[in-house]
């Protein structure tokens, strides 16, 4: 098989939370990939759209997560709307044999499985509600 590249973006929350460096281990631990490039970046509002609209694309038209990600992308990726200051995301870019399947398995599923903890989305993706509690 063909060695492959791979990204992972990990979210603004995930930065602000202390999380990263247990999320970079949790890849470079639990896969034979290799880390080839990192960057830390701040989306301007073009990017952040068209990596919205491709998450959305994405997504089976009766799917319930296209329109939730793609509000949660432009939420906390686009800059703040009142400031202009961007949110910071990391990339960072795998290579190995694989890696697109290798990635997409250890990163799990949008939907959370309860009591499991084997992927990083287990281990540190947040359930979170607004007010009204509707999942934001």
């Amino acid at each position: 098989m063909a060695k492959e590249l791979a990204f992972v973006m990990i979210n603004p929350y995930t930065i602000r939370k202390s999380r990263t460096g247990g999320v970079i281990a949790r890849y470079l631990g639990r896969t034979d990939l290799h880390l080839v490039g990192a960057r830390m970046f701040g989306p301007s509002l073009e990017l952040a759209t068209e990596y919205a609209e491709a998450i959305r694309r994405r997504e089976p038209a009766d799917s319930p997560f296209g329109d939730l990600l793609y509000d949660y992308v432009m939420r906390e990726y686009a800059p703040n709307p009142v400031t202009g200051r961007p949110h910071r995301v990391m990339c960072l870019l795998f290579e190995g044999e694989d890696a697109i399947s290798k990635i997409w398995q250890l990163t799990g599923s949008v939907s959370l499985q309860w009591g499991q903890g084997q992927t990083v989305r287990e281990t540190y993706g947040d359930y979170i509600v607004d007010a009204n509690n509707n999942v934001t």
